[in-house]
């Protein structure tokens, strides 16, 4: 088992964002070595455009939008190794369960921000202030969503 590379004693106390720095970092970094000299063009203008967002705390929630099969879910999967390898939170999402299955890490848009279903105009997330799912957002530094 390797040994713990993360500094825990900043990230006690929620289990939910303990869950996402519970990854091996050379293994992290292998998948990123490996999947940046696979990516298009086009995939890599994306990936290097979220990653310079995710460098300067500007990543608020990415849409990634293309036609099936241009490789939506392969880009979200190599950024999730690329901003994990950094020590950093991801949180990939998706609209339907057997979607979020292909993501690394991923769930679906309505389990992840609490999302109410059936969903109506006057619907908020059901998110409280200083709730683990807030303090969760508050450390996230990048949300991904292939559509």
């Amino acid at each position: 088992m390797p040994v713990p590379q993360i500094h825990w004693e900043n990230r006690v106390g929620n289990q939910l964002i303990a869950e996402q720095y519970n990854y091996d970092l050379n293994a992290l970094h292998q998948i990123v070595a490996n999947g940046e000299g696979t990516l298009t063009d086009e995939q890599r203008a994306v990936y290097d455009a979220i990653l310079t967002m995710v460098e300067n705390n500007q990543a608020e929630g990415s849409f990634l939008h293309s036609a099936g099969g241009c490789g939506k879910t392969y880009v979200c999967n190599l950024l999730t190794a690329a901003v994990h390898a950094r020590e950093k939170i991801v949180l990939c999402v998706a609209s339907s369960g057997i979607a979020s299955l292909l993501l690394s890490g991923g769930r679906t848009a309505h389990s992840q921000f609490k999302i109410p279903i059936p969903i109506n105009e006057a619907s908020t997330c059901n998110i409280k202030k200083n709730d683990l799912w807030h303090e969760l957002l508050l450390h996230t530094s990048a949300k991904l969503h292939p559509v």
